[in-house]
């Protein structure tokens, strides 16, 4: 391996450093979300509430299943670095995942920024 090798894979890992501590993020967010949907849940509440917070439960859960596989996946694109010796491979490789992993984080953020809204506006504007 050359040092410019070397140097890029330590670029790249460094940027799978930045997707895994996003996606991390929005793991934790999920968490909370899951918690507080669990108190509203243990409220007296009408049916309609119910099946509306469960709705909200199982998008929640949906979400969190699509963030834990995107984080196996960058951690099975981290662990397959160690092999590369080839740059242009590794070039090419790369710059395909980097793009493939962003339009996954920027699919995972809007769904999580449009799901969080709708929660919000029913909470607010039901249980408020």
């Amino acid at each position: 391996m050359t040092i410019s090798l070397l140097q890029y894979i330590s670029d790249v890992k460094n940027e799978i450093r930045f997707w895994e501590n996003e996606i991390n993020f929005y793991l934790n967010e999920i968490k909370l979300l899951h918690i507080r949907l669990d108190s509203l849940l243990e409220r007296e509440i009408s049916d309609y509430q119910e099946n509306k917070l469960q709705n909200f439960k199982t998008l929640n859960a949906n979400l969190n299943k699509i963030a834990q596989e995107i984080l196996n996946e960058v951690e099975e694109f981290d662990n397959s670095l160690i092999g590369k010796d080839n740059n242009k491979e590794m070039n090419e490789e790369t710059f395909e995942k980097y793009h493939y992993f962003k339009e996954k984080l920027d699919n995972l953020a809007n769904d999580y920024m449009e799901f969080k809204d709708e929660f919000l506006r029913f909470t607010i504007s039901t249980f408020a």
